[in-house]
């Protein structure tokens, strides 16, 4: 029976003593201030800083969910958009091209700013929550959410590498999958 994403009581705040707590203490900062600090911080810093937030999310999926090898696809990543919502990052969507797993984020309060940072929370969270290696490969950005390719180092590095050389995300995916098929 699949465990329906619920947010009551994720989170908490205890006005006299000054905390936040949603599965460990927290704290709330203004978008501006972290895109600030992530910009002096470098890319390596900030990378490391999104895993670990990613981390924290997908431990607490893992935790709601118990064996999440036993859980589709489609409800480990309705719990893991519930916890980015509840992070204030955005709204977490999935699409299928294939066998290619693209994940999105709506709406974040970031615009293109840090989306290393989401990408590097996406990849701590799945890496935590399903204890494999995984990588988000960014693929396109508009005005409203951006994309992320998750796949291997081997296919995130291709991925990288084709947008870099001009083609279109969607000429990426379909490129990505023949080679999967010729492999």
């Amino acid at each position: 029976m699949a465990t329906r994403y619920n947010p009551s009581g994720s989170v908490s705040f205890d006005l006299v003593r000054g905390r936040v707590d949603c599965g460990g203490d927290h704290v709330l900062v203004p978008a501006d201030a972290l895109v600030d600090l992530c910009r002096s911080a470098g890319d390596e810093a900030v990378s490391d800083f999104g895993r670990r937030l990613g981390t924290a999310a997908g431990r607490r999926v893992a935790d709601r969910l118990g064996d999440t090898s036993s859980a589709t696809l489609e409800e480990v990543l309705e719990h893991l958009g519930g916890e980015l919502a509840l992070l204030g990052l955005g709204s977490l969507g999935l699409e299928r091209w294939g066998r290619a797993l693209v994940l999105t984020v709506d709406g974040g309060p970031f615009g293109q700013q840090l989306d290393r940072l989401l990408g590097a929370v996406l990849e701590g969270a799945l890496q935590r929550a399903f204890g494999r290696d995984v990588h988000a490969a960014k693929l396109v950005r508009d005005d409203r959410q951006v994309r992320f390719l998750i796949g291997s180092a081997a296919s995130a590095g291709k991925v990288s590498e084709w947008l870099g050389s001009g083609l279109s995300y969607g000429d990426v995916l379909t490129r990505l999958q023949q080679s999967a098929g010729a492999a």
